[in-house]
C-alpha cells in the first residue's frame, strides 16, 4: 500500500474524528476511528505494512490531538504489533473476531494511555477516568461493522487484500 494512501486515510479519519464525531458523543464519549483503522489494517496486512501504518496512525493522532507528543505513536505501534502477533492464530475476517479484537485493543490502548498520562502529568486522576475505557471499547465495537465495511470498500479499489467476511 503506498504511503500516500495511508496518510490520506489517516488525515480523513482525523478530520472526521475532530469534526463529525464530536456531535455523536454519548456520555461525553466518542468512538475512536484511529483504533478501528489500526485493527482493520493490522488484521488485513502483513506485519511490515502493519508496523508502518501503526506508526502513521499514531503520529497523525499525535498531530491532531492533545496530550504529550509521541505517546500515541508509541501506543499505536504496540497495539498494531499485538494485533499482528495474534493475527496468525485467528480468523480475522469473521465479524466476531473483528468486534472482539477491536474491543480488546481499545481497552489495552486506553488503559495504557491513562496509566502513562497519569505518570507524566501527576495531577491526572487515573481512577476518575478509568471508567471511560470500557465504554469507549464498547462504542468502538458497536461501530466496527459499518466502518470496516467502508474501509474494505475503499481499500478494494486500491488492490488491498479482500476483507469479505465468510461465516
Amino acid at each position: 500500500m503506498p504511503w500516500i494512501t495511508i496518510i490520506s486515510v489517516t488525515v480523513c479519519i482525523s478530520l472526521i474524528q475532530t469534526t463529525l464525531l464530536r456531535h455523536i458523543s454519548f456520555l461525553g464519549i466518542q468512538p475512536d476511528l484511529f483504533i478501528i483503522f489500526l485493527v482493520f489494517h493490522s488484521l488485513n496486512a502483513n506485519r511490515e505494512r502493519s508496523f508502518h501504518a501503526s506508526w502513521v496512525v499514531g503520529l497523525t493522532k499525535d498531530i491532531f490531538s492533545e496530550g504529550p507528543f509521541g505517546l500515541n505513536t508509541v501506543l499505536f505501534i504496540v497495539a498494531g504489533y499485538i494485533v499482528s502477533i495474534i493475527r496468525g492464530n485467528i480468523y480475522g475476517r469473521h465479524l466476531a473476531t473483528q468486534i472482539s479484537v477491536t474491543f480488546i485493543i481499545s481497552i489495552i490502548y486506553n488503559l495504557l494511555y491513562l496509566c502513562l498520562l497519569s505518570m507524566l502529568i501527576t495531577s491526572t486522576g487515573l481512577f476518575s477516568m478509568a471508567w471511560k475505557c470500557p465504554l469507549i471499547a464498547i462504542y468502538n465495537s458497536i461501530i466496527v461493522l459499518p466502518v470496516f465495511w467502508l474501509f474494505s470498500r475503499f481499500y478494494s479499489s486500491f488492490g488491498f487484500p479482500s476483507s469479505k467476511r465468510r461465516f
